[in-house]
């Protein structure tokens, strides 16, 4: 009885020591002056790179993890196996902006510039065949989990404040999801980066309030990191430092925590000087219940569209790469 305990706690801590951890957000990075596209483990641990020939930016997770979908410059859209094989050119040369997967794999929905309008679009992925859903020209559009509905944010024009909207799948029923702030009021309030939670059930985007000053400066109120249920209702502003300006934002923990890129200390209520630099954007998450937030990546370089996938799904490991550790730093979020 003994040497069978010991045989099994043995094979306990060899399964334990052979526990593969796979990658589940994917973003794209400038190091070193190079563009590419990586993965990371959620607590940003073996950084991999995927791709980096053509600059490629703006990568999402298909549904099952298996496959990857980017942008190069000119707005071609391509798609490319989890570990950066296999690589195919979905669209020409049009403006697209960042694509979101249908949750059957099988569609693609974004931006689509024709005849110098840009419209919704919705790609067959198999046939390649576009069909326009909508005249609305939003920005980042995503598809919800359920597949019901689709958000994007709408065109923003500088001094006018806007916001988020929401539409059927199938591009009827276009429509405000929350309102946008009063006109006239001291602060622009742009809205941007809508993404929905796994469960279908919430949203969350980026908010930032922002002020023309005399002799062409600006200067920051605040940048909010907003989220929302699916009708519009419970909006309400997560404790994030307000002087980090966000650039993309995601869910991740299956809704318990989101993961954002963004730029650190930016200064508030202060006209900047027309030669301020802005920090690099780094990857950082917050856990919504506990307030903690986490320093994901540590660099000189930029780090912008990040995109998560639940480990339910376990996309392939990449293999074969260069793999770069970085190191990670705990903040506590503030008011």
């Amino acid at each position: 009885m003994k040497r069978h305990k010991v045989f099994l706690l043995s094979l306990l801590l060899l399964l334990m020591s052979t526990v593969v951890t796979h990658a589940k957000i994917v973003f794209d990075s400038e190091r070193n002056g190079i563009d590419g596209v990586y993965v990371m483990d959620d607590d940003g641990s073996n950084q991999t790179l995927l791709i980096d020939t053509f600059r490629p930016y703006s990568p999402s997770w298909s549904p099952d993890g298996r496959q990857i979908v980017f942008k190069r410059p000119g707005s071609f859209l391509y798609l490319m196996n989890s570990d950066g094989t296999n690589i195919r050119q979905l669209t020409k040369a049009d403006y697209i902006n960042r694509a979101s997967f249908s949750p059957d794999g099988k569609f693609l929905v974004f931006k689509r510039r024709i005849d110098w309008k840009d419209r919704t679009i919705v790609l067959n992925i198999e046939t390649g065949k576009m069909k326009e859903i909508s005249d609305f020209w939003g920005n980042h559009h995503d598809w919800a989990p359920d597949g019901k509905h689709i958000i994007c944010a709408e065109p923003w024009t500088d001094g006018v404040n806007n916001t988020i909207w929401i539409m059927e799948a199938d591009g009827h029923n276009l429509r405000p999801l929350v309102p946008a702030a009063a006109a006239g009021g001291e602060f622009t309030i742009r809205r941007d980066s809508p993404r929905w939670s796994p469960d279908s059930q919430q949203i969350v985007f980026l908010q930032v309030e922002w002020k023309r000053a005399a002799g062409g400066k600006f200067f920051y109120k605040a940048f909010r990191y907003m989220t929302c249920n699916r009708n519009g209702t419970n909006l309400r502003s997560l404790h994030i430092p307000k002087d980090m300006e966000g650039i993309y934002v995601d869910w991740m923990d299956d809704g318990e925590s989101i993961v954002f890129s963004a730029k650190a200390d930016i200064p508030l209520n202060q006209p900047l000087p027309h030669d301020f630099e802005f920090p690099p954007p780094n990857i950082y998450k917050y856990h919504i219940r506990t307030r903690v937030m986490t320093r994901l990546t540590n660099h000189p370089g930029r780090d912008v569209t990040i995109d998560w996938i639940s480990d339910d799904v376990l996309p392939v490991p990449p293999q074969g790469k260069k793999k770069v550790t970085w190191g990670t730093v705990k903040q506590q979020g503030s008011e």
